[in-house]
């Protein structure tokens, strides 16, 4: 491991200065003080600098952020800038994501420990696995050098360790097996090559600067290189700590990816979203002053959907010694809630249908992202809020309410089943995958993962039951009856889920105002409940993190209606159902019938039936799916319309 540098000795020495002057009172400190502001700020520069260095594989980041750092830091103020001059320099965008910090994460580092706590004898497997992918660069340096366990304590000790997921973590990956190889089993480059998307680069700075040679490799720009770490399969062991002999998928992004449209002939890859690609011609190293633009150009943003983490990460910046600062974390965090809100999911609510009694809803929500959601960690969650509010603004349903800690106040005390159709307040929609032990009981406890007791998250556009990869990526628990989760009538693949809500009104008649929010918890406080129970210095410090922590999810997607009261009229004793449909109404109680048209949501007819002279009627529907209007006309004057939901 890495000793003490003079760099550190420096930084020591500064943080000891400052404590120092804080005794002073301002005016005192603006007398006497040694150091004027403006080097005070550059110490606070230094002390969230980058770490520097090597070992025998990786170079840490601050060494690649010489020449790939901020805009306008070398001898060509041209570099690193898109064409409208802004800095899309790869250090200065990755720096304060959840991937540079991923082996500082105070979530990761007390969940490790409570793994460690529920199964001790199994510590030196559980931090190997823990950190092949949350400190690459440390661990993949240890076993190259003969060392058989990478521990967190060896972590703690390795400033390139402690450097996350960085620039070598991902540059210096070999093509070798990827897309047949998970849960962290990539290889590395040992001869110093550093891999890049570019053809015939030039060689000779990066050789003589920091003793690496730039290679193109275009293997870094495809999903299989980021599926190697996001595809995490687990030995599960019993509540004895013994091996079933048993896999656990504990997350599988990049076979959700490959069971999708978009990994098709022309595929959108994981970096096309995280990392998202301009075409314009960006000087990629700010040395040589003279280096030849590229396009197109990947932004390290690395966005994902943890805001949450991210904010908390922001406000613990020197308690968790993190080398980004408020600033750089509000770009990040901003990008992440763009992320969720423009291009995860969409949402439809219309009225179905709505009598004296009761109203009938259909929301549908559209999976745009190209895997699972929510995806990755088991925490991960989305749940729907849905309002109902009368012309007064009381509230007469609320199904999805939380409390000031938002908790689910309605939450099954196991967990929430998958619904098709809510009729109580007390049911709530919550997509997530849940974890079983051998004894089918719900575990937070990764090792004793046996089983997904429920698996109903979102799936995307075209994934399939009959794909070669769906024994990876299941769908589990009572989603699997759903009629229209991700399908289209029979179809498969469709990306969306219709959940339908039928709201008692008791009588009242008067306009409604209906709204619908989607949340998305990453770390939902009932997920911590069983860590937090238990206690270590990691998971002390993350329970008190945590419990200081703002837990407001972000609304993902929304949708409101407002509707009119029911008009009571002659021919009001018309019934007609089912409602919602698959196919075919039927309708009763008519006599008399002029006419009964059918027309779609955008008023065109598109169906007239001839009435058969019955009381009863069956009407077989387009096979468009969506909403239809069914209006009947009696004595030549009244007419009565039916919406209907056809899915």
């Amino acid at each position: 491991m890495k000793k003490a540098t003079p760099y550190l000795i420096i930084v020591s020495a500064i943080f000891a200065l400052q404590f120092a002057f804080s005794t002073f009172n301002q005016g005192t400190y603006q007398a006497y003080a040694f150091h004027t502001a403006e080097e005070l700020e550059a110490f606070d520069d230094m002390i969230e600098a980058l770490p520097t260095g090597f070992n025998s594989i990786f170079a840490a980041s601050g060494e690649c952020e010489l020449c790939h750092g901020t805009a306008g830091g070398g001898p060509n103020p041209t570099a690193l800038q898109d064409a409208n001059g802004k800095d899309v320099s790869p250090v200065a965008d990755w720096r304060a994501t959840m991937m540079a910090n991923s082996a500082k994460d105070p979530f990761w580092r007390a969940k490790v420990s409570h793994e460690i706590i529920a199964n001790p004898a199994l510590q030196q497997d559980i931090e190997n696995v823990c950190t092949r992918c949350h400190a690459p660069n440390g661990f993949f340096n240890a076993i190259h050098n003969g060392q058989p366990h990478y521990s967190i304590s060896d972590l703690e000790q390795d400033s390139l360790g402690l450097d996350g997921v960085s620039c070598t973590s991902c540059h210096s990956m070999l093509p070798d097996g990827l897309g047949n190889v998970f849960s962290a089993g990539m290889t590395y480059d040992t001869l110093k090559n550093i891999y890049g998307p570019y053809p015939t680069p030039f060689t000779n700075p990066m050789v003589n600067n920091i003793g690496f040679t730039p290679v193109q490799g275009t293997h870094v720009s495809q999903s299989e290189a980021c599926g190697v770490c996001h595809t995490l399969i687990t030995n599960p062991v019993d509540l004895n700590g013994i091996p079933t002999g048993t896999h656990f998928v504990e997350q599988a992004i990049y076979h959700e990816w490959e069971n999708s449209v978009y990994s098709s002939s022309n595929p959108n890859t994981c970096q096309e979203c995280h990392m998202p690609k301009i075409t314009d011609n960006v000087v990629i190293a700010d040395r040589p002053s003279w280096l030849t633009p590229r396009t197109p150009f990947s932004k390290h943003f690395l966005v994902g959907g943890n805001a949450f983490m991210l904010n908390l990460l922001k406000n613990n910046i020197d308690t968790l010694k993190l080398a980004s600062n408020a600033t750089e974390f509000d770009t990040v965090i901003n990008r992440t809630v763009r992320q969720l809100q423009s291009n995860t999911l969409d949402l439809t609510l219309q009225e179905v249908n709505r009598t004296s009694d009761t109203a009938f809803y259909a929301l549908e929500l559209t999976n745009k992202a190209g895997h699972k959601f929510p995806a990755g960690y088991p925490s991960r969650r989305a749940y729907i809020e849905f309002i109902v509010q009368n012309d007064l603004g009381d509230t007469l349903f609320h199904s999805g309410k939380a409390d000031s800690q938002y908790r689910l106040v309605d939450e099954d005390a196991t967990y929430e089943p998958h619904y098709d159709r809510i009729h109580a307040q007390d049911q709530v929609q919550i997509y997530e995958m849940v974890m079983g032990d051998v004894n089918n009981n719900v575990t937070t406890v990764l090792e004793y993962a046996y089983i997904q007791l429920k698996d109903n998250r979102l799936a995307p556009e075209g994934f399939t039951s009959t794909h070669s990869n769906y024994d990876t990526v299941k769908v589990y628990g009572a989603a699997n009856a759903d009629p229209n989760f991700n399908k289209t009538g029979a179809v498969e693949g469709s990306g969306t889920d219709s959940v339908f809500y039928h709201v008692f009104l008791n009588g009242y008649t008067g306009s409604l105002t209906v709204k619908a929010n989607v949340y998305y918890q990453p770390l939902p406080p009932k997920w911590t409940d069983e860590m937090f129970a238990n206690t270590s210095q990691e998971i002390d410090l993350f329970k008190t993190l945590y419990n200081s922590a703002d837990h407001t999810p972000v609304i993902v997607a929304s949708a409101m209606l407002g509707t009119t009261g029911v008009e009571e009229i002659g021919t009001s004793n018309i019934a007609l159902f089912p409602n919602p449909t698959r196919s075919n109404v039927q309708l009763t109680g008519l006599k008399d019938i002029d006419s009964i048209m059918v027309y779609d949501a955008k008023g065109s007819l598109v169906k007239q039936v001839t009435w058969n002279k019955r009381s009863d009627q069956y009407i077989t529907l387009p096979d468009t799916k969506g909403l239809f209007f069914i209006q009947i006309t009696t004595n030549g004057k009244e007419k009565l319309t039916k919406k209907v939901m056809h899915y």
